[in-house]
């Protein structure tokens, strides 16, 4: 029976959680462990298991091609390129808060592992990637602009798209070419 936490399932690490969610959910991490998440409200633990189990298949499969992978190669941001990040930051959110009227909007760095960036609407305080120091220009724009629509659409609903459209019309490939960077 699986609990909450750490678990061996046949010599495989797996971490259950219960969380606020819909679905149980099954995921293989790139380290090779396995994490499942089972809702609190509607699902037991003995449901979330059987679900792992039926996928158990799946979990091997996935967990042998992501531990066969290379481990990716995650360059350092220097201070000279961390500064120039800054500079372009500061540059874009005085253009971008100014074109989309919204004021007292407050930004930080930090390392990230798997956002390019994150909008605390009621704060007003977005919080940027520091791997953006990586990324081109205009690419860092698209993250700018993404974030500040999130002030007036708080989700990736179709409105949300509509606003990034007219902001910024080639904004879907610059997403696509900032998540192979």
């Amino acid at each position: 029976m699986l609990h909450t936490g750490e678990n061996l399932v046949n010599g495989v690490p797996v971490d259950v959680e219960r969380k606020s969610i819909r679905r149980i959910n099954l995921r293989v991490r790139p380290d090779g462990r396995v994490h499942l998440s089972v809702p609190n409200r509607w699902a037991t633990l003995r449901e979330g298991e059987a679900f792992l189990l039926s996928k158990w298949d799946w979990v091997i499969a996935t967990r042998a091609q992501i531990l066969a992978r290379p481990a990716p190669v995650v360059r350092a941001v220097t201070p000279e390129e961390r500064s120039r990040l800054i500079a372009l930051l500061t540059e874009l959110m005085s253009i971008w808060t100014a074109r989309t009227h919204e004021a007292c909007v407050t930004w930080k760095l930090r390392e990230m592992k798997t956002l390019w960036g994150s909008c605390h609407i009621r704060k007003r305080l977005i919080t940027f990637n520091l791997r953006l120091a990586h990324a081109a220009p205009e690419q860092v724009e698209y993250v700018v602009v993404h974030e500040l629509t999130h002030l007036k659409v708080a989700d990736h609903s179709a409105r949300f798209h509509q606003l990034m459209d007219l902001r910024l019309p080639n904004w879907r490939l610059l997403k696509r070419a900032l998540n192979r960077t």
